[in-house]
């Protein structure tokens, strides 16, 4: 066995450090885009439902912050979070089947509210009467998804989130059921983190511009 020589006080070489044996972790890029089918009411409902959650945001002295009339909506099917941009082809699969179904024609009754996931006061509905024209919609659009190679969630819980505040409230009846009509169905790329809901398409189709904040 060769040996190595060293000359007088000089101190060996320290061994190398082993090498990890395990494998290096992935870092998950932080989505910035959401993409998500909603059904939106019309200006008349919007602007009545917004009053209601500045009301209830008063007489319950939430200091919570207010959702827009504009960016009144009920989710339908989420479609999957993304790091840079939502992709096109995603896109074209789920305006393809949004554009197979009737236009929304159908009016939904909540009659209570309560605090939701994430801080959020959201309006929803115990009598399933009052939503099952809506859940008959979302399943057809379901199957329009999958139709079209996509998977959408089955979970639903029709409500309409008009505030966020940090005090939680417990389910209880509103002053009044809230009826509103559909207007439309759209399809929303939300902007993580900067409060924008980009919509990429619209069914019925309408003329106006298609970006909110």
């Amino acid at each position: 066995m060769s040996e190595q020589l060293l000359l007088p006080g000089i101190e060996p070489p320290p061994r190398p450090l082993p090498r990890p044996r395990g494998k290096a972790r992935r870092v998950t890029p932080v989505p910035e885009h959401s993409l998500f089918f909603a059904i939106v009411p019309g200006s008349h409902d919007a602007a009545s439902i917004a009053a209601l959650g500045e009301r209830m945001n008063s007489q319950h002295a939430l200091k919570g912050t207010l959702v827009g009339a504009h960016r009144l909506h009920v989710t339908l099917f989420d479609l999957g979070d993304y790091p840079a941009s939502v992709p096109a082809d995603r896109i074209a699969l789920a305006s393809k089947a949004a554009a197979s179904l009737a236009a929304p024609a159908f009016d939904v009754v909540f009659e209570k509210a309560m605090s939701y996931t994430k801080g959020a006061l959201v309006l929803c509905a115990d009598d399933d009467e009052g939503v099952s024209a809506l859940k008959v919609f979302r399943q057809r659009l379901g199957e329009a998804l999958a139709d079209a190679g996509l998977k959408p969630p089955r979970s639903f819980t029709p409500h309409m989130t008009v505030a966020y505040a940090r005090r939680k409230l417990e389910k209880h009846a509103l002053e009044a059921p809230v009826r509103w009509s559909a207007a439309s169905l759209v399809l929303i790329d939300s902007h993580l983190g900067e409060g924008v809901h980009e919509v990429l398409g619209r069914w019925p189709d309408v003329a106006s511009d298609l970006s909110t904040a």
